[in-house]
């Protein structure tokens, strides 16, 4: 059969930089069976346009609802959709000989660095916490899924692990002697469950064979994403910064925009804003670096551009430095950000990371320590 895959992201978000892994499980599937596979977009399809391209079979996939999806597409007799994109947390899962296939990593022509440089898989599936703004909201705990010789090339430097909540799962230390045994660095994309951690599993990471950029320091990703965790947050962060044995970076997502209640009147909307600084607050004190994640309903907020410009200097630290929030707004012209927060909540405008918590710590990090 001739079959065409469409990566929904890849075609229509600009600067995505991350691949579909399902349609490199199928690419892998029906290669296997002999079929003629082709990584295509809308256009090679559109009965709109003037030359299009006939397939036996289409995929399209993506991962997030708010991408554009051209609506001639859901006329294609012979065209399947599916991801969490379209179905969110029902959609449905690949079929076992799919799942467990090693993804095809020639599926993509493209020069980024997870297109190139990593390898991609799940070790295990699911969560313990039910979180409603979450896609893994119908799971209760987390299960092996796969061994990384399933999804590992050899000849690409790098792991990239997408498990959902890796510091749930009970056999956590026998995941990473599994992964330190591939002599691949490796690296969990999702935000890693800081309120788990204990002081073995905070060792267990750091010595570890994680993967550490080129030329930078070494990242470990965490989630912040309610204000109601602050107390177990910065109880953990005093003992992860007692303890760390060497210099590197911390991020925590950090989620705003979404109301657990779902009333999204102006109480919650100037309580969403005062989170977002307060969790900002204790995550500099422990020169831990926020990362905004923000739900699509912040769109609503009356201060979303307070809200985005203060993502913006937050998000890319080089924007901030050794800089008060209020500085780094006002470098940058965010004139609608500093206004706001001083007139509600000036007592954060002079927030700056602290620089000295690592200022002892010399050791090299690129290699296991």
């Amino acid at each position: 059969m001739k079959i065409g895959l469409i990566d929904n992201e890849y075609c229509t978000r600009e600067n995505h930089s991350f691949p579909n892994l399902a349609l490199m499980k199928l690419s892998s599937y029906h290669k296997r069976q002999g079929d003629d596979v082709k990584l295509i977009s809308f256009d090679t399809i559109n009965p709109n346009l003037l030359f299009t391209e006939k397939f036996d079979k289409i995929f399209v996939s993506k991962v997030f609802s708010d991408t554009y999806t051209p609506e001639f597409m859901y006329h294609i007799p012979n065209l399947e959709y599916s991801g969490s994109g379209f179905f969110y947390d029902m959609a449905p899962r690949l079929p076992k000989e799919i799942e467990h296939i090693k993804p095809d990593y020639d599926l993509y022509k493209n020069d980024g660095e997870y297109y190139k440089n990593f390898s991609i898989g799940f070790i295990t599936r699911g969560c313990i916490r039910k979180c409603i703004f979450c896609i893994n909201r119908n799971y209760s705990k987390v299960e092996f899924n796969t061994y990384p010789n399933e999804f590992i090339d050899y000849k690409i430097p790098y792991l990239m692990l997408l498990d959902d909540n890796i510091t749930a799962y009970k056999h956590f230390e026998e995941v990473f002697k599994m992964l330190n045994d591939t002599g691949k660095p490796f690296v969990f994309k999702q935000g890693m469950d800081f309120r788990l951690l204990t002081e073995k599993k905070m060792k267990i990471i750091w010595e570890s064979n994680y993967y550490c950029p080129p030329g930078s320091l070494r990242t470990f990703h965490f989630a912040f994403d309610n204000i109601d965790d602050s107390e177990i947050i910065e109880r953990k962060l005093k003992i992860y910064y007692e303890n760390t044995p060497y210099k590197h970076n911390i991020w925590f997502y950090v989620l705003v925009g979404f109301d657990r209640n779902n009333k999204y009147d102006i109480s919650f909307y100037m309580k969403d804003l005062e989170d977002m600084l307060k969790r900002i607050e204790i995550l500099f004190r422990y020169t831990a670096y926020p990362y905004i994640m923000l739900h699509e309903n912040y769109k609503r907020s009356p201060f979303k551009e307070t809200i985005r410009q203060v993502c913006r200097i937050c998000n890319f630290p080089a924007l901030l430095g050794t800089k008060s929030i209020a500085e780094s707004l006002k470098k940058g012209n965010k004139n609608e950000g500093y206004e706001t927060i001083l007139k509600y909540f000036p007592k954060y405008l002079d927030l700056k990371i602290n620089t000295y918590m690592f200022k002892n710590l010399n050791k090299i990090n690129n290699t296991i320590v």
